[in-house]
């Protein structure tokens, strides 16, 4: 056997030590803190274009991640709730949990807004003050006088009840309360508990999923038909982080069997087959510790992307040692070391062509194989070599009798015919093609889980802040002045049936301006009615003095202090007060949140209120993120462009007049790919154009070998063999339940087939070797 710089000890030596303190950082990372991360998120650039926006954004999102909410639907509700209220309250997941009225209660309402309640008014007590009409405005105040069963309806603080109509048309009861139970109550009739759970630790923490998903299992199985909506965070997490751990073990097990059988069958050898696995071993060593080193915490996505290194990290493990099977005493590694050289440069350029994306999660993908792959690569020119190899004929036999159908297929495409039928396919592509840039291509979620949020946030008027006005003002009050100004337009979306529902701050404080001439409504109301009420209840007339002295100079109702209140509070993640934290006195900032469905006549309108006001700003997260998953659509597809050009002018200054022959399998393959797509009405995203980015790499690296080797009967072996163990890993993605995963596998799948079909038809026919399988290059 030939030897070269590679083979030296001095070399295997280091390597050595370069994988044993690769394990001990690995280890050190992972017991101090290194974390893996199950966020669907983490895969997205920052789609925000200010920091303003960055926090509204996380404004809006903190409650839907910090907290869950459960609707318990029961035959017996009252008595299965507190069973289900026990189960969190003993998890160490939940802070704290609230169930019953007492939970929800909002303090001293009285007390917080009773001195401002002279100005404030609803709207239909406004309407009916300046139309004179006062009938029905007496007849509500002489039942509260009679029969008071609202808030501090007093014969002179408030003897028409101001205060407790205005909370009633502010704050309308979704909520009733059933046997010591607050309960909602859907269009159909049917009662739930409602339950809101605030999380101790971090939503994405699998401690915290594990101990929350615990205590659910154990009340499902004690109350098996019992109904429990789910909306939160947490769960969504709690699910993709399943979901990543069982595909993580499902297809990396299946491949590595599939894997393990293939190689038996071949080398017959468990010395073979294990000196083809420690490539694996030490180039996923490798790569994890590359990957935590940069990142700090590890996507179980990548994880799950990672096994898949399975099929190509083993790859040169399987030139090499087919290579030595048919070969035997005649093996030089220098003769192969050029192909190897080549085909991990371009199956790394392939992979770091993701690294190059604004996605963190495909960053950290792209790192891990290429790291992975690099690892893989020293492994077996370094090691590999020095590992004495049993003769195993049974390779080289199979290596013969697969040569026969390539040897059958080679020179059946020649360039005027592949070029014309890549003109075709071009043609077909570029007309028939469509795109699908939408979110839903990034959701772990199960459609079951999908739906109990659906109806969790259908049930209490509440989402997740999806879309939302952003708006800006001076001051707080000339921000409440122009909240108010787009009640007319929003109002008219919600009424046509082109908006779901809208939240504004100004529904709940009014402006100053507002605030006065609700005083004077007041102080009319009691000019023109109050002695009448007085005297149809039966009170003395003297009263009268005594109640318009209550009118003398009330305060205003400040948005600051609206906030602070108990009935105020949910609203305080529609306020962001300073737009620039650094300028406190500077403009403020707020938001007015748009609930349910958006149309396109909606979202025309309020892109239009956009443009007009320099100061209001429409935001729509899921937008943005599907454009910018349509940009970096765009930019991979100039990216694969690219790395052919770019690759086809490199391997040009080694191959000559046969780089069209290396470049064709990865080539052909992509565009027989996209044809496919095309007439089968398939839109392409995204991650279909990065798996494309993986079978040129890999289509590369067959056509660099056989093209290197184009009489050697075990180079279409390890060809043959390397694509089965790719397709082992990849092809098995195609059926993963993760979008993302499965549109990677699916792309690759195909592709990697059309590069074994392509890899013997664009070869030139070669004159028998009279050596058979031995090939003295």
């Amino acid at each position: 056997m030939n030897t070269s710089g590679a083979h030296r000890p001095s070399w295997a030596w280091s390597w050595g030590g370069v994988i044993l303190l690769c394990a001990v950082i690995c280890g050190w990372l992972l017991t101090h803190g290194a974390r893996f991360d199950t966020r669907v998120t983490a895969l997205l650039p920052d789609t925000h274009q200010s920091e303003l926006v960055g926090r509204a954004n996380h404004q809006l999102g903190a409650q839907f991640e910090d907290r869950f909410v459960l609707l318990l639907s029961a035959d017996s509700l009252n008595d299965t709730a507190a069973r289900l209220a026990g189960l969190l309250n003993q998890s160490p997941a939940v802070a704290s949990l609230q169930w019953r009225p007492d939970d929800f209660e909002s303090g001293d309402i009285v007390k917080a807004l009773g001195p401002y309640r002279y100005r404030l008014m609803a709207p239909d007590w406004q309407d009916d003050v300046d139309a004179g009409q006062l009938e029905n405005i007496e007849q509500q105040a002489l039942k509260g006088l009679f029969m008071p069963d609202g808030l501090d309806q007093h014969p002179i603080r408030d003897p028409y009840g101001l205060l407790n109509h205005w909370l009633t048309y502010q704050l309308p009861s979704l909520f009733k309360t059933h046997h010591n139970l607050v309960t909602v109550t859907s269009e159909e009739g049917q009662e739930y508990a409602v339950l809101i759970g605030t999380l101790h630790g971090n939503p994405f923490d699998q401690g915290t999923q594990a101990q929350l998903d615990a205590s659910l299992a154990t009340f499902n199985d004690q109350f098996p038909r019992a109904t429990l909506l789910r909306s939160g965070m947490i769960f969504h997490a709690s699910e993709g982080a399943r979901q990543a751990r069982r595909e993580m073990s499902t297809f990396g097990l299946s491949a590595l069997m599939g894997l393990l059988l293939m190689l038996w069958l071949v080398f017959r050898s468990p010395k073979t087959m294990a000196s083809l696995l420690l490539p694996l071993v030490t180039g996923g060593l490798f790569a994890l510790t590359v990957t935590l080193l940069i990142f700090g915490r590890l996507h179980l996505l990548t994880i799950a992307f990672g096994t898949s290194l399975i099929g190509i990290a083993i790859d040169y493990a399987i030139h090499m040692q087919c290579a030595r099977a048919a070969e035997q005493h005649h093996f030089s590694l220098s003769r192969l070391l050029p192909g190897l050289a080549l085909g991990l440069a371009s199956s790394v350029i392939a992979f770091a062509a993701q690294a190059l994306t604004p996605l963190p999660g495909l960053r950290q993908m792209a790192i891990f194989a290429a790291a992975g792959l690099i690892g893989a690569w020293i492994t077996v020119v370094v090691w590999l070599p020095r590992i004495r190899m049993k003769n195993t004929p049974h390779a080289a036999r199979l290596a013969d009798r697969l040569w026969a159908p390539f040897s059958r297929l080679q020179g059946r495409l020649r360039a005027p015919t592949a070029l014309g039928l890549a003109a075709l396919a071009l043609i077909l592509i570029v007309s028939r093609l469509g795109t699908d840039d939408s979110l839903r291509l990034l959701n772990t979620s199960s459609p079951d889980l999908l739906g109990d949020e659906q109806q969790v946030q259908r049930l209490l008027h509440r989402d997740t802040g999806t879309r939302y006005l952003l708006l800006t003002a001076q001051t707080a009050d000339l921000w409440l002045d122009a909240a108010d100004q787009l009640h007319p337009l929003l109002s008219s979306l919600k009424k046509e049936g082109h908006l779901g529902g809208f939240e504004l701050l100004s529904d709940h404080v009014p402006t100053m301006v507002h605030q006065d001439d609700n005083l004077e409504r007041t102080r009319t109301l009691y000019q023109q009615n109050l002695a009448t009420l007085y005297t149809r209840a039966g009170l003395p007339e003297t009263l009268v003095q005594q109640a318009d002295r209550t009118l003398t100079s009330p305060p205003y109702l400040t948005l600051d202090h609206w906030l602070a209140t108990g009935p105020g509070k949910s609203d305080q993640r529609l306020w962001i007060g300073p737009a620039d934290p650094t300028e406190p006195q500077g403009a403020v900032a707020g938001i007015i949140s748009l609930t349910g469905k958006a149309d396109a006549s909606a979202i025309k309108a309020l892109q239009a209120a956009d443009r007009n006001d320099p100061h209001l700003r429409l935001v729509d997260r899921v937008a943005d993120i599907s454009s910018v998953l349509g940009q970096l659509r765009r930019q991979i597809a100039w990216w694969v462009g690219g790395a052919l050009v770019l690759l086809g002018l490199g391997l040009s200054l080694r191959y000559r007049r046969r780089t069209w022959r290396v470049m064709a399998p990865a080539a052909g393959a992509v565009l027989l790919v996209l044809s496919l797509y095309s007439l089968l009405g398939v839109p392409l995203n995204l991650f279909h154009q990065l798996a494309l980015l993986l079978v040129i790499g890999l289509g590369l690296d067959a056509g660099i070998f056989i093209t290197e080797h184009p009489t050697a009967h075990h180079a279409w072996l390890a060809i043959t063999l390397s694509t089965l163990s790719s397709l082992l890993a990849f092809g098995l993605l195609a059926f993963s339940a993760t979008p993302v995963l499965h549109y990677i596998g699916l792309t690759t799948l195909l592709g990697l087939l059309s590069v074994w079909l392509l890899v013997p038809l664009v070869q030139p026919r070669q004159p028998t070797s009279p050596q058979g399988s031995i090939t003295h290059e």
